[in-house]
């Protein structure tokens, strides 16, 4: 489809946005880099029982292949303001009614999903939103017993957090945001496996991890925490802001250096008497630390590329493995037969989920067009991949499988190979690149 066909389609949604709703309620921009259109809906939240409101602004994003191949890209921001038991209510609620709408929105590419997208917020808001609310006072009520500031209002507290994996871009905003709501500093390090160090009062760091473990993790726990007692809690920070990084070695120097070498010694199960381990909620026994495990698959040909790859980034949402998948033409040759890549990285069991589902499904179509199993995909590396700097939280899995950005040159493909830091994958990425070159 002409882009400029794209752009008409695009236009006629931008038309409907301004004409359904006033200006302060939905608006149009553009971003600087792309030139992507992006449609902002402010939504207004509330606990049904007074005058208390926090406004969200939903943020649809239209990409260059957007309708015809690529889906609308959706995230969210709160609004200053508000109260604590909305504001706890939203950072649980808001990414399921996220993930609702991504899911309308990919399940209608080639159609125009605005009006689908913005109306399934709609009613998720109607229907979904309060039982958030009042989880949120009941646990809010809780919490209130047994964590009362009044009792520890000269108390700072550090809590050192475990998980299994952090890569998610909407958790880990939505994880500063909160950070900042309950004013703490420390760190978050994004990959396998995930680390959050955070300090400041007692009783919102306890806040902070009970609003947490109620988001959808493998694995969350706090490893290690300590309290220190006095006037000014500020002067007793170690940390003067919430930073994100992916690589380790930085949290351990920081650590180090400002004398809380014992308390992030504890993410590796290393206590004295200064650090203890609480079991709170959300450490289910000892699950295995993993690894992430990944797949390098090497593709012959798509025979149908548009409906494959769907089928790609369906099955990558159904089994929870990340997907990357860029084909390659030799000297840039769009007459020649690609060089194509497919990357994926999860949990053992979901890679080999979908391999199991690739194997076994009808994903192109033959020379007659009719559908058809893969039979000429070749795996050149599957196996643990060693995430000790944090390498895989680095890739843009958001573009990795984007209908965008599938068209890479052979430096831009060797650099994505790169990022695993994996030295198999680069040696097969290299390889494949080579022999492809010769036959050009």
């Amino acid at each position: 489809m002409a882009e400029d066909e794209l752009e008409e389609r695009r236009q006629a949604e931008l038309e409907f946005v301004s004409s359904a709703y006033a200006p302060e309620e939905a608006w149009c921009s553009t971003t600087q880099k792309e030139a992507n259109l992006l449609v902002h809906r402010r939504l207004q939240l509330t606990n049904g029982k007074d005058d208390a409101l926090l406004e969200v602004v939903l943020t649809l994003t239209m990409t260059s292949g957007y309708p015809a191949v690529a889906p609308l890209e959706i995230s969210f921001t709160l609004e200053p303001g508000g109260s604590a038991q909305l504001i706890k209510a939203a950072f649980n609620g808001m990414p399921q009614m996220v993930a609702g709408c991504t899911e309308v929105a990919r399940s209608l590419v080639g159609e125009e999903a605005l009006f689908a997208v913005l109306s399934h917020a709609e009613e998720w808001i109607a229907e979904q939103w309060p039982q958030f609310c009042t989880t949120a006072a009941a646990t809010s009520s809780t919490t209130a017993t047994t964590a009362d500031p009044s009792h520890n209002s000269n108390v700072l507290g550090r809590r050192l957090i475990y998980s299994h994996h952090i890569i998610s871009k909407v958790k880990r905003a939505n994880l500063k945001d909160l950070a900042s709501h309950y004013q703490l500093t420390g760190y978050v390090k994004i990959g396998w496996p995930g680390l959050i160090i955070i300090e400041g009062p007692e009783h919102h760091c306890q806040y902070f991890y009970d609003d947490i473990k109620q988001w959808a993790w493998k694995y969350l726990v706090v490893r290690g925490e300590q309290q220190e007692k006095g006037n000014n809690l500020d002067a007793l920070r170690k940390f003067d802001q919430f930073w994100e990084v992916s690589d380790m070695s930085m949290v351990a120097d920081h650590c180090r250096q400002v004398g809380l070498e014992s308390l992030f010694r504890t993410s590796m199960k290393v206590y004295d008497n200064n650090n203890k381990s609480n079991g709170e909620a959300g450490d289910h026994g000892e699950e295995e630390e993993e690894q992430p495990y990944g797949a390098l698959v090497w593709v012959d040909h798509m025979n149908n590329g548009k409906s494959y790859r769907k089928w790609l980034r369906k099955t990558s949402t159904d089994t929870g493995a990340m997907m990357l998948v860029k084909q390659c033409y030799p000297n840039h040759d769009f007459s020649k037969r690609p060089t194509i890549l497919v990357a994926l990285v999860g949990e053992r069991t979901a890679v080999q989920d979908f391999m199991k589902r690739w194997r076994t499904s009808r994903v192109d179509v033959d020379s007659k067009g009719k559908p058809c199993l893969e039979r000429k995909m070749t795996v050149l590396h599957e196996g643990i991949l060693v995430d000790s700097t944090g390498s895989v939280g680095n890739v843009d899995w958001d573009t990795a499988s984007s209908e965008d950005h599938i068209n890479v040159s052979q430096e831009q493909l060797l650099g994505l190979m790169a990022q695993f830091e994996n030295p198999e994958w680069d040696q097969a990425c290299e390889s494949l690149l080579a022999v492809s070159s010769e036959k050009a």
